[in-house]
């Protein structure tokens, strides 16, 4: 093969394949054999078409539907698919923008109301294309052009106007409709048998001068059987989901006056702040100091650590005395800043700074859902400032602290190696060391874990827990990264036992996630059923009769002595009524009072999830509750 007509394509098990420059990355790929189709790639961190001609050295990776960066794929594809059909099915239909999310994708229109029967004929369409296998094809056009392409279309006309001179404009047509798209897609539309229109509404854009549009919202699945399974888990899903439990538990609430932004209610920061405590007995005996940094910084700030590149456009920004000033995203700023506040010595590190501090996102309001996507966040943040030589060993503790965390509540988890994006800060070696440490770390603790070639922050590789709910959902929680990109820029120091100074390590790294996503997955995973330690009330006590409040007055006293959460239910309804209503609360204890326990001063207790109930001394199912919220054990 001669030199000027080959590439070395680096595969993702380290192997070199020579290629013919030019070749599409999904013949390669294909030649490497993986054991099932990928339906795009992954070129030096960035995800590409299968189509897409390698014409350099570099890595290339398979992308299934299973990775993070595939799902979305084929949401975005999905969305394109029904974006064709409404365009053919509705005469006058003007497609505006289509995102994948979280839960699927939606795609916005400037239509007439939309019909039940509009449905039944975008379906069609849909099924239609999707048999015809209607290629996806990526064309590059110069902006005069697109201007012409899309002259009908204000919305389209406008994105293409906010392009940079430098970006190419690209759009990618299916059969006969074209979209303006940067990609990239699945190869065709046999991909999105699954695809499934979920319902439709209409929206007003954040825009003041904006009416309303139509959005549709759905989910794709490469076939038929995945999107039938899927189904069937949200009919159940339904009866879980937070934001009904939420409102019925009076957990938290959204308002129109903060869309996106939570307001938690007392009984919603009782779980947080368990939560916290849970962690922070962890943190002290691992020896972290807590820390709380600014909430807003300088623009010259988010410039040193790179969120201004490459966060810009998630992060709120102010304009305070004519001096821009970003709300803080993530915390690592303000924990470089204080690493950097004076001299370090090699004696102070491992140096754990943990900080639980509000945290502000712009997440567009397509993809806001209960606590699950929010604005405003509060993480179990923590920064470990490192030696070389202690990474490893602080990274293996952090792997422990995820199995015995995820363990307590009863959540099975997986690990993803999240490498290099295409657009990433500092050197290839540097990353390429870094991915190696958390590999081998992950090796060495027996932790299986994928590679998701592509997805890692913009200044460190990661490994990523993904845990899953009682209906098998995953979901993205913790993360540990390892950063030797953001302690440069913020010429971090610490005089080494050499007596030189040497630049650390930084390990980022959150086990739970943020308060707001891991209380609504755990909030669906339960159903609402908070084990004893977590319930906002722990035990609700029933006089039979106002002859028997005094009595049930004095056993909440008990309880509430020992540090435990317990009410009385007057009694203005029947009891079985307030049994009832008990169950409906998810109470873990229902304690009843009448003549004969006042007489032998006992109770008459109903653990939840049990018909009868049974007689207890009251000294006895004191022990008993405080041992099982002291144990924080799940069942009461």
């Amino acid at each position: 093969m001669a030199p000027e007509t080959s590439v070395q394509v680096t595969l993702p098990d380290g192997r070199i394949l020579p290629a013919i420059r030019g070749m599409p990355a999904g013949e390669l790929l294909a030649s490497w054999a993986p054991e099932k189709a990928p339906l795009a790639a992954v070129w030096n961190g960035k995800p590409v078409d299968l189509s897409f001609p390698v014409t350099e050295d570099g890595s290339l990776a398979p992308l299934f539907f299973e990775d993070r960066a595939g799902w979305e794929i084929l949401q975005h594809s999905s969305a394109h698919l029904v974006a064709k059909a409404v365009v053919e099915t509705i005469p006058g239909a003007l497609p505006t923008h289509g995102p994948p999310t979280e839960e699927g994708f939606f795609y916005d229109f400037d239509v007439r109301p939309l019909t039940p029967a509009d449905l039944e004929a975008i379906d069609a369409a849909i099924k239609r294309s999707v048999a015809a296998r209607e290629k996806f094809t990526r064309r590059v056009l110069e902006r005069a052009e697109a201007e012409r392409l899309f002259a009908s279309n204000p919305y389209k006309l406008r994105y293409i106007g906010e392009t940079t001179a430098a970006e190419a404009v690209t759009v990618y047509d299916t059969g006969t409709f074209t979209d303006l798209c940067r990609g990239p897609h699945v190869p065709d539309t046999h991909w999105l048998e699954g695809v499934h229109v979920l319902g439709f509404s209409a929206i007003t854009p954040d825009s003041p001068e904006a009416h309303p549009l139509q959005r549709i919202r759905g989910v794709g699945f490469p076939t038929r059987p995945e999107l039938t399974r899927y189904l069937k888990v949200r009919e159940e899903a339904v009866a879980r989901d937070h934001r009904a439990i939420g409102q019925r538990q009076e957990l938290f609430l959204f308002a129109d006056h903060a869309p996106g932004f939570p307001f938690w209610l007392p009984n919603g920061m009782v779980i947080v702040r368990e939560l916290e405590r849970f962690v922070t007995e962890h943190l002290k005996k691992a020896s972290y100091s807590e820390i709380r940094t600014p909430l807003l910084f300088a623009r010259s700030v988010f410039e040193t650590s790179g969120h201004w590149d490459h966060f810009r456009e998630n992060m709120f920004v102010s304009v305070i005395e004519e001096k821009e000033y970003g709300w803080k995203p993530m915390n690592c700023p303000g924990a470089m800043l204080i690493f950097g506040s004076r001299a370090r010595s090699y004696r102070e590190l491992p140096l754990r700074l943990a900080e639980f501090a509000p945290l502000h996102r712009y997440e567009a309001s397509g993809t806001l859902h209960g606590l699950l996507r929010v604005r405003e966040l509060v993480q179990d943040d923590a920064h470990i400032f490192v030696t070389e030589d202690q990474i490893e060993a602080e990274i293996r503790v952090l792997l422990d602290w995820v199995k015995e965390a995820y363990t307590t509540f009863r959540l099975d988890w997986t690990a993803e190696l999240s490498t290099r994006p295409a657009t990433f800060l500092g050197e290839s070696a540097d990353w390429d060391r870094a991915e190696a440490v958390l590999a081998n770390v992950l090796r060495a603790a027996g932790v299986p874990f994928r590679a998701s070639a592509g997805e890692g922050a913009f200044y460190a590789p990661k490994i990523d827990f993904q845990i899953k709910d009682s209906l098998g959902r995953p979901w993205q929680t913790g993360t540990v990264q390892l950063d030797y990109q953001m302690p440069r820029r913020f010429h971090l120091e610490y005089q080494g036992a050499d007596g030189r100074l040497h630049t650390p390590a930084v390990i980022h790294r959150t086990i739970l996630g943020t308060w707001e996503r891991f209380v609504g997955v755990l909030t669906e995973h339960l159903a609402g059923r908070w084990p004893p330690w977590l319930a906002p009330i722990q035990v609700r006590v029933l006089p039979v009769t106002d002859a028997h409040g005094a009595a049930a007055k004095g056993a909440v006293d008990e309880l509430r002595a020992e540090g435990l959460r317990a009410e009385v239910a007057p009694s203005d309804e029947s009891l079985p009524k307030r049994v009832r209503a008990a169950e409906l609360d998810r109470v873990p204890y229902v304690v009843v009072l009448g003549d004969r326990e006042v007489a032998d001063g006992s109770v008459s207790v109903r653990v939840r999830g049990t018909k009868a109930a049974r007689s207890m001394s009251r000294p006895e199912f004191l022990a008993h509750v405080v041992e099982k919220v002291r144990r924080r054990e799940f069942e009461p």
